[in-house]
């Protein structure tokens, strides 16, 4: 770049030159000279040339400045190409780099991937290997188990095979001695084996016994263990039904004290609903007064509506329940007649709900109301 620079600037300086030379050149008459040149005319053809000479290096002095703005120019475009492609090899060695870097991430991530899985698979064959060595020590130690309970037996038959063998050499050696010794040898020898043989007895009714209150004592241990056990699954017993029937008998007294408070609710709204009904009754009373049937027909469907759980879709039917009471008022049944099924079935639960319905205190009246029939219509 700063080679191309200078040979612009020496071919611009050399054209410059040959200008002003040719210039120069033009200027000058080849002419012979006059005889008696005048003086005025080589003062005006030397101020000509001097103007144009100055002329000419004013322009060749504005020749280098543009030529001089062309190659700033040239320079700053040069330096703006240079800057663009160090931004653009920048670029792609940025996007070189971050394909590097995601390479190796992704190396790294299908290593961490693999060793993951490696990971696993040794977990899993050492879990393998673990349980197959737990079960090959459980059949070792019942094979030696086996092999020790075998040993043992065989020692025991062993131990039993030496103790008859030596009894018997022992018995054989006696004999012998026995036999070569004199009769008061034999006798002493038979005293001294029935003194051994005594106390032979002696030594193992002994450990006998000893063994059997050994016995004795590990079965009154372990029969006290039993009845200890036994006094404390029994008091466990006891103790968790006493509980079961302490909260069964709370349940109960909470259940009773719900179901009086509940009786009291509904005689008191009993005796708000008849002094309601006796206040309307007896202001509402024109020439043909209500009847005290109708009353307490109209108390009996208040009471009963009290309870009864209706829906948009029972509107405008109609039930007729076959009532039976009890004569302090309490519902003894109460059977569908004719209506709806799902309204009546509504109604019946309602009416049972209610537990007790008013009747009248007239005896002439009141019998009517033990069994009879009424129609209910949901107020929608």
């Amino acid at each position: 770049m700063k080679n191309s620079t200078n040979i612009i600037a020496f071919i611009t300086a050399f054209a410059l030159h040959l200008i002003i030379g040719g210039v120069l050149l033009m200027n000058i008459d080849f002419s012979l000279p006059r005889d008696k040149p005048e003086a005025a005319s080589i003062i005006d053809a030397t101020i000509i040339n001097q103007d144009m000479l100055d002329s000419m290096a004013k322009h060749s002095e504005q020749q280098k400045q543009a030529q001089q703005k062309i190659i700033d120019q040239q320079r700053e475009l040069q330096a703006q190409q240079e800057a663009e492609k160090q931004r653009q090899q920048a670029l792609v060695q940025k996007q070189k780099d971050d394909k590097l870097k995601a390479e190796k991430e992704e190396a790294v991530r299908k290593q961490q991937e693999q060793q993951r899985i490696e990971n696993e698979k040794l977990a899993a064959a050492k879990e393998a290997e673990e349980k197959r060595q737990a079960e090959q020590a459980a059949i070792a130690a019942a094979e030696k188990k086996k092999a020790d309970e075998a040993a043992k037996a065989e020692k025991a038959k062993a131990d039993k095979l030496a103790a008859e063998k030596a009894a018997k050499a022992k018995a054989d050696k006696l004999a012998a001695e026995k036999a070569a010794k004199e009769k008061a040898d034999k006798l002493a020898a038979e005293k001294a084996a029935k003194e051994k043989a005594d106390k032979l007895a002696a030594e193992k009714a002994a450990k006998e016994k000893a063994d059997k209150l050994a016995a004795e004592k590990a079965a009154k241990e372990k029969a006290d263990k039993l009845a200890a056990e036994k006094a404390a699954k029994a008091k466990a017993e006891k103790l968790a039904a006493e509980k079961a029937a302490k909260e069964k008998a709370e349940r109960i007294a909470k259940q009773k004290a719900a179901a009086e408070k509940e009786r009291l609710r509904q005689e008191e709204l009993d005796r708000q609903m008849e002094a309601e009904f006796s206040d309307d009754f007896s202001s509402a009373r024109s020439a043909k007064q209500t009847s005290e049937i109708a009353r307490y027909q109209a108390l009996i469907r208040s009471k009963i509506s009290r309870n009864w759980k209706v829906d948009k879709s029972m509107s405008g039917q109609t039930c007729t329940l076959a009532i039976k009471l009890a004569s302090n008022g309490l519902v003894l049944s109460a059977v569908m007649s004719k209506g709806d099924q799902k309204l009546c079935d509504s109604a019946r639960r309602a009416t049972l709900q209610a537990k007790t319905l008013p009747i009248p205190k007239d005896p002439e009246i009141s019998g009517q109301f033990r069994d009879f029939d009424i129609t209910l219509e949901p107020d929608l």
